[in-house]
């Protein structure tokens, strides 16, 4: 006896495809890699660089690939929460987190870190969604990432002279 094979159809909806913005920024540090992306791989790091109040839920300090980042931070006296995964981890070379849980539809970060004559070049990309359409990322999510980032690496310059005492410390 012959048999017809089974045909299976699965019912399927019609999705746009969730177009991302790209923000990308680097800064130039006159400090020695190790010990800034060591900084940047921190809850401590972390919290120091970003612009609003952080409650952290997650208990690791230092981060590895697979740790899952949560915390809540407060803008305009609203908590707002944040869970994120390491998906990519390359020690004193770059690390990606990708949003799991936040205010973004899609959100993921790649930090590079590159070095050249005791300088330490670091570049932050985000590709980013809110989800509500190209207008509504433009003008609320580029404005955000800019101030955030225009921190993040204000707060790196900073902290520049400690971490050359680090290189000259670990010289001696």
């Amino acid at each position: 006896m012959l048999t017809a094979p089974i045909l299976s159809v699965t019912p399927y909806l019609l999705t746009t495809v969730d177009i991302m913005l790209t923000y990308t920024r680097s800064v130039w540090l006159d400090a020695p890699l190790e010990p800034i992306f060591r900084y940047c791989t921190s809850r401590q790091g972390f919290a120091r660089q970003f612009p609003f109040d952080v409650q952290w839920l997650s208990e690791k300090e230092y981060w590895e690939r697979g740790d899952i980042l949560d915390f809540r931070y407060r803008v305009c006296g609203i908590w707002l929460r944040h869970r994120a995964e390491i998906i990519l981890l390359e020690q004193n070379k770059s690390f990606t987190d990708l949003m799991l849980k936040g205010i973004y539809h899609s959100f993921r970060h790649t930090h590079e870190f590159k070095s050249s004559g005791g300088r330490t070049c670091i570049t932050d990309t985000v590709e980013f969604t809110f989800g509500l359409g190209k207008m509504i990322d433009r003008i609320i999510g580029l404005p955000t990432l800019r101030r955030t980032f225009e921190k993040r690496h204000r707060v790196l310059e900073e902290l520049t002279a400690q971490w050359a005492d680090y290189a000259e410390n670990a010289a001696s």
